[in-house]
This record gives structure tokens, C-alpha cells and sequence, in this order.
């Protein structure tokens, strides 16, 4: 395979949580075990599902079907909008215990982890039993179902999972190292996780039904289709992915402050201050798809004296809540008679936004600030930083 070839010694475990937004709603209501459960809404609005049980699927429904259509197939299924804040808290326990016990930890999706266990076999043994021991304890600690593959790479780890472990009763499956291209061949081309469905009906039309019909295509020929894309498919076709199991370091706190050109009593510069700082915080929140449970507001004096407070919220990367919170926080911590010169705002203790993804499925009223929110930051980075603001910011 020349500059293709495939380091043997590494070994990649591929974890997933099984029908992870189902099962943890069985944890919370054990009436939902054994029944076709829909999640993403009810039956009459506009949306999609985000998430069905097996019972549901033999109905023929899946991710990201209509929710009207689901209906249709299984009108007899249980329909939830979802508790995304409690399985963004129940994603966080399971990286945690995973964590605990591999040396490198990637958290790819809230129900998916990349572990690289390279090297460890002398201080652990065989590494799939070590795997299977992770499994039990993630099982035994949440009981949330989780299955995975083993590989020399990313790639093959995840098709092992996908492909067979989900499929098997010990929700495990090891693929040996060497035997990449050979797992793969005989697989239909959409298993492999970069092919879409329009890249689907291209190899298609071009013969290539099974994995191996392109592995065994010219790089060249690959590349002369598909440009970059044909070399990472061939590449990948072949059993090749170079790509590193990369640990995200958690912000412990992020902030936004700002130090007056000149010390001040005005109370409408101090809150559309405030209410600028918010937004900025909130925008950077909801761009990196996380949610605080803690908001602080720092209010520094013109003798240089500093005063934090903090509140604790329902986890929100809202800007009207976070500016709700901080202005309440700004009436506690304002007790002297002195001019402010700096004044900050700050989130803490994050979980993943998971009601992000599914924003525009649901017309209640309590999205109403979210999707404003959604609808200034679209605006934003289409056009800018700033290019669309709230009136009170202009005070100033």
C-alpha cells in the first residue's frame, strides 16, 4: 500500500450508546419499556424524529422522518418532544466513566466516544476484553445500553459498530488488524460514514455497489470523479484513516467584560452593557452548542474593588435569560455609592445543547426566545459581528 499503509499497532474503540435519547426516557418513565417511542415532538407539528425505539423502527420509522409520515406508519407510538437538558447530562456521565479508565477520550456526538487504547496491553491485557470491561461499566453504572467496535483506526472501529456490534447480542465486535479491506469489501458503499446519498447514487452509477468494488478503483480514477473526496474514499475503502482521537479540553468558565472608557453612574450604559456582554456571551454558547447551569456577573469599582456574584439556572445559552439573570445579580452586588469602571459576565458548568439541534421542531411558546436567538446569529455570521443588535445596545 506504499504511503497507505495501516499502523497495526494502534487500537481504536468505537462506543456507542444505543437508541440513547429512548433509553434514557425508559429510565425516566419505565412505563415507555417494550413500546414503539417517538421522539421529537407530537404527531401534528412540523417536525422531524430525532430519535425511535426499536419497536417503532419495525414499523419502518426512523431519524429524521417527518414526524406526520411516523404517525402514519405506527399512529399506536408514544410521541415526546424530549428531555434533551437530561441527556445532555446523561452523555456527560458516560464520558466521564469512560474517561475514567481510557487514557484518551473523544467525544464525536452526544451518544458517541472514540477511545484509543494503543499500547496498553501490559498494563491491562487483551485489549477487546478491556473494551467489553468499559462496556459492562458504563451498562452497570447508567444502564444505558452502549455497543462498540474495535479497529486499528477511527473508521473501521465505527463501521464495526454500526455494521455488526448493534447488530449482535454481546453489542461488540473486534476487527483484526490486517484484515481492514477484507471487513469492509463486501459491505454496501453507504456504510462507509463519509458517503451521502448523492455520493450513493454516483458510485452507483458508476458500478460500485459493495465497498471493495472501490477499493479495488485507481486512486487516480477515484480522484478524476470525486477531486479530494476520491482519495479519501479510496483511502478509506481500503481500511485507511489516519485521523487522531483528539481529547476536548472543557472550558471550566467563559466571559465577556469591559472596561469603561470613563467611570460611571449611568444606569442605562451600565445595563446595555450588560445586555451587550449577554449576547456576546450567549452567541459564543450557542455556537459551540453547550448550555450553563451557572451565570456570574463581575462588577469591578472605580477604587478597584471587585465583586462576583453567581446564580444558578436552568441550563440556557439564552441571551434574554442569561440578561435576566446577571441584572438581577447587578441589583445584589451594586451596594456602594461608586462609580462602576469594568463590569462582566460569565457562564459556568456546561452540558451539551441538545434542544439546539431540534430548535425549529416545535412551535411552543417557550422557543420563542430561542429562535429569535437562532435567527440573530444566522444574521450575524452571514453579515458580521453586530450586523443585527438589540435596540437597548445602541444607548450607548
Amino acid at each position: 500500500m506504499g504511503t497507505y499503509a495501516i499502523d497495526k499497532k494502534r487500537q481504536i474503540a468505537h462506543m456507542d450508546l444505543d437508541t440513547f435519547f429512548v433509553s434514557v426516557e425508559r429510565l425516566l418513565d419505565k412505563k415507555l419499556e417494550n413500546k414503539p417511542v417517538i421522539i421529537g415532538g407530537t404527531p401534528f407539528q412540523r417536525g422531524v424524529v430525532s430519535g425511535c425505539s426499536k419497536e417503532a423502527r419495525t414499523f419502518g420509522i426512523h431519524s429524521a422522518m417527518p414526524l406526520r409520515h411516523a404517525f402514519c406508519l405506527c399512529p399506536e407510538a408514544i410521541f415526546l418532544r424530549g428531555n434533551y437538558v437530561h441527556y445532555a447530562e446523561y452523555s456527560k456521565l458516560v464520558q466521564e466513566i469512560i474517561s475514567e479508565i481510557s487514557p484518551l477520550t473523544e467525544k464525536s456526538s452526544v451518544d458517541e466516544f472514540y477511545l484509543d487504547l494503543s499500547g496498553c496491553e501490559r498494563l491491562r491485557g487483551n485489549i477487546f476484553d478491556w473494551a467489553k470491561e468499559i462496556q459492562h461499566n458504563v451498562t452497570g453504572e447508567t444502564q444505558l445500553p452502549i455497543s462498540f467496535g474495535l479497529g486499528s483506526n477511527k473508521l473501521i472501529a465505527k463501521v464495526a459498530t454500526t455494521e455488526v456490534a448493534k447488530k449482535n447480542e454481546a453489542k461488540a465486535f473486534k476487527v483484526d488488524s490486517g484484515s481492514e479491506a477484507s471487513f469492509l469489501a463486501p459491505l454496501p458503499i453507504r456504510s462507509l460514514p463519509s458517503i451521502g446519498e448523492v455520493t450513493e447514487e454516483t458510485l452507483i452509477t458508476y458500478g460500485m455497489h459493495h465497498i471493495g468494488q472501490i477499493a479495488r478503483t485507481s486512486v487516480q480514477l477515484m480522484q478524476r470523479l470525486f477531486g479530494k473526496t476520491g482519495k479519501r474514499l479510496y483511502e478509506y475503502a481500503n481500511g485507511i484513516d489516519l485521523t487522531p482521537v483528539i481529547a476536548q479540553r472543557e472550558q471550566v468558565t467563559r466571559s465577556r467584560a469591559k472596561t469603561f472608557a470613563e467611570d460611571t453612574f449611568d444606569v442605562n450604559v451600565i445595563l446595555s452593557t450588560l445586555h451587550s456582554l449577554a449576547t456576546d456571551l450567549a452567541e459564543e454558547l450557542r455556537s459551540d452548542m453547550v448550555m450553563a447551569q451557572k451565570v456570574s456577573l463581575t462588577l469591578r469599582y472605580e477604587d478597584f474593588q471587585t465583586i462576583t456574584k453567581q446564580r444558578s439556572v436552568s441550563y440556557t445559552n439564552s441571551t434574554q435569560e442569561i440578561y435576566r439573570t446577571v441584572e438581577k445579580l447587578l441589583r445584589v452586588a451594586w451596594t456602594r455609592r461608586n462609580r462602576i469602571r469594568l463590569i462582566g459576565v460569565g457562564a459556568q458548568d456546561f452540558i451539551d445543547d441538545l434542544q439546539q439541534l431540534y430548535l425549529f421542531d416545535s412551535a411552543s411558546e417557550e422557543k420563542k426566545e430561542q429562535k429569535i436567538d437562532s435567527v440573530l446569529d444566522t444574521i450575524n455570521r452571514k453579515y458580521g459581528n453586530q450586523s443585527i443588535i438589540y435596540a437597548s445596545h445602541l444607548v450607548h
